[in-house]
């Protein structure tokens, strides 16, 4: 099998550096950058380390403080349940934080082949197929990023103290210190403002980590598909001009070895993708399922008590979540169609005009596209736009089950047996 050729791209380090330009902004907060990106300053790996605690720091403190005031009596059954979104939010978090330190090795490796691709770009106008694509990456981190630090900082900044139950206390002459998330009153005395100023902006910096991680696992996904979608628009570019130039068995022969290598090492990273993000995108998907019923829940809450900051607060936080989980089914159902997108161009070619064993390769990569890849979430879900339509009517099955107010019936009976165990 011929190989293929390679010409440099003079610009490829500068193409590189404009891919992985939200990433690097996003996992250097989170000091997972140099163990993805190696090629980093001693600078900035005494910094990363620095973040990586004290990112893990306020998470384990805002996981204990938060836990502690849900699941004990120092909360009300309305309390317990405003903070079980938080609560989750953390935990699913924590879990995401943590299998993106474990699989950097995966994620470390599918950057290498990224940055091998862009040096080794054949011609200028794949070099265009390449940028076009991973603007679609960029488009899509963008919109995540904006839809999330919009609905969480909302959350965090202008909820506690523009909604209505600030307003109640203030009017019955009680000194509040408003918070986006209780049980921080267990270790830090709220009614010292330096104490609150410190807390309050703790409780951003925990906000912000969080955000990041979540916007960081959609911005890999999206650079990693991106990229994997314009390494087949070049190998469907290839097919289309088959036949263009001189018609020769030779030069046919040439061609097609070309063709069948790139779409292997296409396919190749498309399975690398779907093996480094499976984990990831199950606790994604999983995780913001849940937490958009609380959404939901808190919202419905809201809209009976006419709180017009809160009810737009929680909306806008639903939808940054709907989008979330859209950008993934929609991830997945890209990079399913792009696979299968090679077999119609190569049976829509003039295939009967080939030599026979050119003709065989390309009836090969035809039965290939019709196995596409898939990115699944643990390999339980298939990430598509059937899933998304399934994942909407289980949440909306699972918000009136919240609502018909049994969680709070078990949040009676715990605390009934709580009660009893300690007479």
């Amino acid at each position: 099998m011929g190989k293929i050729p390679i010409w440099p791209n003079a610009n490829h380090e500068k193409d590189v550096v404009d891919i992985l330009l939200w990433n690097r902004w996003l996992l250097r907060v989170l000091g997972i950058w140099p163990l993805i990106y190696p090629d980093t300053t001693t600078i900035e790996k005494i910094l990363a380390t620095f973040s990586f605690a004290s990112c893990w720091t306020v998470l384990g403190l805002f996981l204990v403080l938060t836990s502690m005031y849900t699941f004990t009596d120092r909360s009300i059954m309305g309390e317990k349940m405003k903070m079980l979104g938080p609560l989750g939010y953390v935990f699913f978090s924590m879990l995401k934080y943590l299998f993106l330190v474990v699989r950097h090795k995966s994620i470390r490796r599918c950057v290498r082949i990224l940055s091998t691709d862009w040096r080794m770009v054949r011609e200028e106008y794949h070099r265009k197929i390449m940028m076009r694509d991973a603007e679609k990456g960029h488009l899509l981190s963008k919109f995540c990023i904006a839809f999330m630090y919009c609905g969480g900082l909302s959350y965090n900044t202008v909820m506690p103290f523009l909604s209505q139950a600030s307003s109640d206390a203030n009017e019955q002459n009680v000194t509040i210190r408003p918070m986006a998330y209780l049980g921080f009153d267990i270790v830090f005395d709220l009614q010292l403002m330096p104490v609150y100023v410190f807390a309050f902006i703790l409780q951003c910096f925990t906000g912000i980590v969080m955000f990041n991680i979540t916007t960081s696992v959609c911005c890999l996904a999206a650079m990693f598909v991106a990229h994997a979608c314009g390494q087949i628009d070049i190998v469907i570019a290839r097919v289309e001009n088959l036949f263009k130039g001189e018609r020769s068995h030779v030069k046919f022969d040439k061609c097609m070895a070309i063709i069948v290598q790139h779409h292997v090492r296409a396919l190749r990273f498309s399975a690398s993708i779907e093996d480094t993000l499976r984990e990831l995108c199950l606790v994604e998907m999983v995780g913001t399922t849940l937490i958009m019923c609380l959404v939901e829940y808190s919202l419905i809450t809201e809209w009976n008590n006419s709180d017009g900051i809160a009810i737009f607060t929680y909306f806008f936080l639903f939808v940054s979540f709907v989008f979330n989980i859209f950008i993934f089914c929609y991830i997945g159902e890209l990079l399913t169609e792009q696979c299968s997108k090679i077999g119609h161009t190569s049976y829509e070619i003039e295939w009967y005009d080939l030599p026979g064993k050119v003709a065989l390769d390309l009836m090969l990569m035809i039965n290939m596209s019709r196995h596409p890849v898939q990115i699944t979430a643990g390999r339980l879900i298939s990430l598509s736009f059937g899933n998304f339509g399934n994942q909407m009517e289980f949440n909306s099955g699972t918000v009136h089950f919240i609502g018909s107010k049994n969680i709070g019936r078990i949040f009676k009976l715990a605390s009934n047996c709580h009660s009893i165990d300690m007479k």
